[in-house]
Parts: structure tokens; C-alpha cells; sequence
């Protein structure tokens, strides 16, 4: 054996020992946006609970869309949830987003869902929700591709992955961009933001 190989060989070991070895105290959770909103009280901004919270709203510039956003019908709010049918945390979200402004709307609280696929196969977004008919309509981006840089001219990072939320006022004016899957907490958050 040269002593190249006896280095390697070495070095191998030792990496295979360090794996096998106990790992000191694994790092303690860091807590999520929630719970240090949660932690602080009763004072929530939209700093809190989105990535991007423009301080001056202003209308959101949509890359090419296969048909019009659907109107609000009477809603304070559009809540656009960008998915697609390949996305599992999208579609694992999905259900809950309909229930809970389904019951905010029952208490007066109105907030109109849209829903905007990046699909590059507009057979697959469609053949999705034949099969789901209590999720509302979609619209979908007529070029997938145009989505990395939409998301980020709406404030995001370049490798943004979805879902990604968007929060309008009645004027389709941007108030808020959440990237990421969201849970019935984060519902809970905006719910205190969007009717105090």
C-alpha cells in the first residue's frame, strides 16, 4: 500500500468512527415566528408573520396567468395560496386553508381564496381538482418557468420554494408574502392581524 492509500484509508476510518461516535447534545429547537410572536403577547405586526410585509402596500404585478383572478366578492382580503399538484406540503395545506376561511367567513371575517398553480401541465392542475370539487377554482401561470422570478420580485429568495401565501387588501394591494407550509397557529396569527 502507498502512502496515499494509507491516508485515505486513515481518513475514511476516522469519519466512519466520528459518525459511529455519540454526537454531543443535539441543539435545542429554535422556536418558529409563532411562537415568539405568541412568547411576546398580545402584539402582533406583520413583521411577525411574513417573510416580506411591505410598509406602503402596492399592487402586485402577476406574470401571465391562464385566466383573470376570480373577483373577491365582497371581501375585505384575497388570501392567493401559489401550489402545485406535485407540491405534497401544498396539498396537505389545501384542505385545512378552505376549512378555516370557510369559518372565518361564517363569523363575518372575509377573506376570498385564489388559487394560483405553478404547474407546467395544465392537465395535471386540472385533473387535481376535478377530483377535489371543494377546493375553489385555480388559475395557473401560463410559463412554470416565470415563477422563480415573480417570487422573487415579490420579495423573496431566488430558491423560494412553494406553497407561498399572499395576503391582499380589497384592492388587490400586497400586505403581506409568507414562503412555506402553514398551520392552523399561523392561521390564528393572521386571523388577529386581518380582524382585530
Amino acid at each position: 500500500m502507498d502512502r496515499l492509500s494509507v491516508v485515505v484509508a486513515g481518513s475514511i476510518a476516522a469519519l466512519a468512527l466520528a459518525c459511529d461516535a455519540p454526537s454531543a447534545a443535539a441543539p435545542e429547537k429554535q422556536p418558529g415566528r409563532v411562537d415568539a410572536v405568541l412568547a411576546r403577547g398580545n402584539k402582533k405586526t406583520w413583521d411577525d408573520v411574513c417573510d416580506v410585509a411591505p410598509k406602503t402596500p402596492s399592487a402586485v404585478r402577476w406574470p401571465g396567468l391562464s385566466s383573470a383572478l376570480p373577483a373577491q366578492s365582497g371581501s375585505k382580503y384575497r388570501w392567493v395560496n401559489v401550489w402545485a399538484s406535485w407540491c405534497k406540503p401544498c396539498i396537505e395545506e389545501l384542505p385545512m386553508l378552505v376549512e378555516t376561511l370557510g369559518s372565518w367567513r361564517e363569523h363575518g371575517q372575509h377573506v376570498a381564496l385564489t388559487l394560483v398553480s405553478v404547474d407546467a401541465d395544465a392537465a395535471s392542475a386540472d385533473k387535481f381538482l376535478a377530483t377535489r370539487p371543494h377546493l375553489p377554482a385555480s388559475t395557473r401561470l401560463q410559463d412554470a418557468s416565470e415563477a422563480s422570478v415573480w417570487l422573487t420580485e415579490l420579495g423573496l429568495g431566488a430558491g423560494t420554494s412553494i406553497p407561498v401565501h399572499l395576503v391582499l387588501d380589497a384592492q388587490d394591494k400586497l400586505l403581506c408574502v409568507r414562503a412555506g407550509s402553514i398551520g392552523s397557529r399561523d392561521l390564528e396569527q393572521f386571523q388577529k392581524l386581518l380582524f382585530p
